[in-house]
């Protein structure tokens, strides 16, 4: 089967996977950060390979005004990116 969508495109050379995305929404804000790296194997199990990171985010990412904090969201995006998942940051 081909598919001939305006929206279909190759993957990006250098992406970890190929083909169909298969996952959903990733919230590890919500959990404690020493589960993180069984998430991801149980991602990886599971044959995801793409996730949308960020959603409920804005309350850890800036705790203050002012004051930013990025270093979880580097260390869970440097997890998911072992794993060979790909991520849909999605912020607002």
């Amino acid at each position: 089967m081909t598919v001939t969508t305006a929206h279909h495109r190759q993957p990006r050379a250098g992406w970890p996977t190929e083909g169909l995305s298969y996952g959903g929404d990733y919230n590890p804000e919500q959990w404690s950060e020493d589960v993180w790296r069984e998430d991801v194997d149980l991602m990886r199990a599971a044959r995801i390979n793409f996730a949308t990171v960020g959603v409920f985010s804005w309350a850890r990412l800036q705790p203050e005004p002012g004051r930013w904090d990025f270093d979880w969201l580097d260390r869970v995006l440097d997890l998911l990116h072992d794993g060979a998942i790909r991520v849909d940051l999605a912020t607002t």
